[in-house]
């Protein structure tokens, strides 16, 4: 008896006539660069669309990540210190002298920890929370309460949180207008509306949008200043002011990344 070999069908090729929709995460770009099994990973489960079982991995991850972290040892370790300058959501961005915080393992990340609804602090001890391009990534109506609420819970009294976003509004202004000149300038696009930061390039504006405030499935919110004075206020602190890049109330707060200026939201809270 002859066996049939058995294969996964790629999915991206089963009508090669098909012309593709590729902006970022930009899957038939990767999937062409990839070889061998993480080739077969990309393609092993055609039956599940990626945009459904992508997010699912992406939290497995960070629940792995939650747990190599020893979240209990964390909150002990910052139990009995005073006068912090947090910095949450790092990423790459960590800064000297700062307690940076992310969920995974970037370059001097000082602790591993999911802060969406806990952040290993005590109460009244932090001077200063820095938080740039990261609370667009949480959710809105399941973790922005607990986030912010523990925001004001570690701030000492007069401490300030900066938070830094795209700004929905520059968007939606660019969106709005006749040409590309607006998007181009809060975006930087080639000649061909390509974006050098995803390696996508847009046919529409709206393809464009998407990508800012979807990022595939890691934006869940998109901000203006409107919402978030609204849910800085909501969840306690009592002053809100519209800023602008590289300045601040404390001195120690203006170190956003010239990088991301043209696209940002910038606005500060008072405890």
């Amino acid at each position: 008896m002859i066996k049939k070999k058995i294969s996964f069908p790629d999915p991206s090729m089963d009508d090669k006539r098909i012309p593709t929709l590729d902006v970022y995460p930009n899957f038939q770009q990767r999937l062409s660069d990839k070889r061998g099994f993480r080739r077969l990973l990309l393609t092993a489960l055609p039956a599940i669309p990626r945009h459904a079982y992508h997010p699912f991995l992406h939290e497995v991850h960070n629940a792995l990540c939650h747990l190599r972290s020893r979240p209990y040892r964390v909150l002990k370790a910052y139990s009995d210190r005073r006068n912090l300058l947090v910095n949450l959501g790092c990423g790459l961005a960590a800064k000297p002298g700062w307690v940076n915080v992310d969920m995974v393992r970037y370059p001097e990340v000082n602790y591993l920890f999911d802060c969406r609804k806990k952040l290993p602090f005590s109460d009244c001890s932090v001077r200063a929370i820095f938080t740039e391009h990261f609370i667009e990534h949480i959710d809105y109506c399941e973790e922005i309460p607990a986030f912010l609420s523990e925001c004001h819970r570690v701030l000492l009294p007069g401490g300030v949180i900066r938070i830094i976003v795209p700004d929905a509004e520059k968007y939606v202004r660019g969106y709005c207008s006749e040409d590309w000149c607006e998007l181009s300038q809060i975006r930087p696009l080639g000649a061909d509306h390509s974006d050098s930061h995803f390696g996508t390039k847009y046919s529409t504006k709206m393809e464009l949008l998407n990508v800012v405030f979807r990022q595939y499935f890691e934006h869940k919110f998109a901000y203006d200043f409107e919402t978030l004075e609204f849910v800085l206020r909501r969840y306690g602190f009592s002053q809100v002011e519209h800023q602008k890049f590289g300045r601040s109330v404390l001195p120690e707060l203006a170190i956003d990344n010239p990088s991301r200026a043209s696209e940002s939201l910038y606005v500060e809270a008072v405890k």
